[in-house]
């Protein structure tokens, strides 16, 4: 028997969350919903399945839910689906405050339900490949810089981006931040637009954070420097550059690599699926999204000026 599934929140994101879900063959979707019942309506014809205004009706009609609905929502949406005991993946972050995500956590904790966040990037085989050569890196940048778009700037850079890159750090290095300098402007809109993030951590590790969303072009990249190479690493497609030190000229030698590209949205879909079935460990915890946003809000405090470049 398949499991039921169903997609809130079906504007640009969710609608591929929806497909994915869709084409899983060991699910059934039996429902989207979206607060603009006209824009479910539509994903719902485009899928061959229903379509719903009030989240409210799919209780009792499934076994999961995706929530891809506005930030703002998140802990609402997410809250009525964890009171019932059923398993939730929710977009990043996992809410809009702190508060309210450490609510999350203890309602999943408390009803013995899966709760997990799309910090997609976990897939992506870029960051996998940084993850398995990090010994030794006494160094790291990551790029991530796009033009200006609506989607997304209902919260700051640093919620819709920088929040990716803290995530990737924590997972990667499972070293803790000990200092931290933060620099910022608000271009466009009253949130954070454009940041850099210099960050310390405990094993000495320096790591550099650039997220935009006002810069010409999309660029998508890392540098992770150690005293046996350098990575540079396109992470978009997948493309790279490890220059590896010698005594004699030309003093370097560069290998280029191409990673196999993946679906990293259809990973994250069958790995909850999979973590529902009881057959792996979730990657992505509800208390680990929640250290990713307790450190953006503090490098957004940072920038406000009102705390030092310290994690306490």
């Amino acid at each position: 028997m398949k499991l039921r599934a169903a997609v809130v929140g079906v504007g640009y994101l969710g609608q591929f969350h929806a497909q994915k879900i869709k084409a899983h063959p060991l699910v059934e979707l039996v429902g989207v919903c979206d607060f603009s019942f006209t824009q479910a309506q539509k994903v719902a014809t485009e899928l061959s399945t229903q379509a719903y205004q009030r989240p409210e009706e799919l209780f009792g009609k499934i076994d999961f839910v995706h929530i891809a609905a506005s930030t703002q929502s998140h802990y609402d949406l997410a809250n009525l689906f964890l009171q019932q005991k059923i398993p939730v993946l929710v977009e990043k972050p996992i809410a809009a405050s702190i508060e309210q995500a450490e609510k999350l956590c203890e309602l999943s904790d408390k009803n013995n339900t899966l709760l997990t966040v799309g910090h997609i990037e976990r897939f992506n085989p870029a960051f996998r490949f940084l993850k398995e050569n990090s010994t030794d890196i006494s160094y790291l940048e990551i790029n991530r810089l796009a033009p200006f778009r609506t989607r997304g700037s209902d919260v700051s850079v640093l919620h819709d981006l920088t929040i990716h890159d803290i995530d990737l750090v924590s997972w990667i290095f499972k070293s803790p931040i000990e200092q931290f300098e933060a620099t910022g402007s608000k271009l466009i809109k009253p949130t954070y637009d454009d940041v850099s993030i210099r960050l310390m951590l405990k094993n000495g590790t320096q790591i550099t954070l650039n997220n935009s969303r006002v810069t010409p072009q999309i660029i998508r990249n890392y540098r992770a420097v150690s005293a046996k190479q350098s990575i540079y690493m396109n992470t978009a497609t997948l493309e790279a550059e490890i220059l590896t030190p010698q005594t004699a000229e030309p003093f370097c030698t560069v290998n280029k690599i191409q990673l196999g590209k993946v679906d990293a949205l259809a990973l994250e879909v069958d790995h909850f699926i999979q973590c529902i079935l009881g057959k792996d460990s979730l990657a992505i915890t509800a208390v680990e999204a929640t250290e990713a946003l307790k450190n953006v809000e503090k490098f957004i405090l940072r920038l406000d000026g009102k705390i030092k470049g310290s994690v306490h």
